[in-house]
């Protein structure tokens, strides 16, 4: 049974506090350490009101979760509309800083199912996403894609960048140089035709 006690606004400043200091808490030093308290103390606020704004850690989550693939989808939005989608699409997904977040609610899924249907309808919503990309710069240029679907290769290209920015934390040299290779092929790509 839902609680009927009060709960703060979601356009509060101290609401999108306690979220971005989350974020912030859970990419340095993974979701366990995004506790009520440790996550009161980063944003410099009392435990009490992390619960104040969200009934349970999970609901935060949720709510981070959401936050952090709306503004994923809202990039990949500005990527469709540039002058070189492919790159600009490959280029967000290799960003470390998500990468790092995308890592840990892959990991928090374990622990916290609810995650995993939030995870999957964003997975297909991305995949959606990224086809219509490519599919757009295939047939604006005339492309055979040799029996290749826009699907596949939206998760070709999603896994490889996902994969180069969790690594590139460790080696951010050899993979900065394979991610610029990558974006080159994809140049190349949209430049044919």
């Amino acid at each position: 049974m839902a609680s009927n006690r009060r709960i703060g606004t979601e356009t509060s400043e101290t609401r999108a506090l306690l979220l971005r200091s989350a974020g912030e808490l859970m990419r340095d030093e993974g979701y366990a350490q995004v506790t009520s308290r440790k996550l009161a103390t980063k944003a410099g606020l009392k435990p009490q009101l992390v619960h104040y704004y969200f009934r349970t850690m999970g609901d935060l989550f949720a709510e981070l979760f959401r936050q952090v693939t709306q503004d994923h989808l809202r990039l990949l939005d500005e990527a469709a509309r540039s002058d070189d989608p492919l790159a600009r699409m490959f280029e967000i997904s290799c960003d470390p800083t998500n990468a790092a977040l995308q890592l840990e609610f892959l990991a928090l899924a374990n622990h916290r199912k609810e995650m995993h249907a939030l995870i999957a309808a964003f997975g297909l919503e991305l995949n959606n996403r990224e086809s219509a990309i490519i599919r757009a710069a295939i047939s604006a240029r005339g492309l055979d894609l040799a029996k290749a679907t826009p699907e596949e290769l939206a998760t070709i290209i999603q896994t490889s960048a996902r994969g180069l920015a969790f690594a590139g934390r460790f080696n951010s040299e050899r993979f900065s140089h394979a991610r610029d290779t990558v974006i080159s092929w994809l140049r190349m790509l949209a430049a044919a035709g």
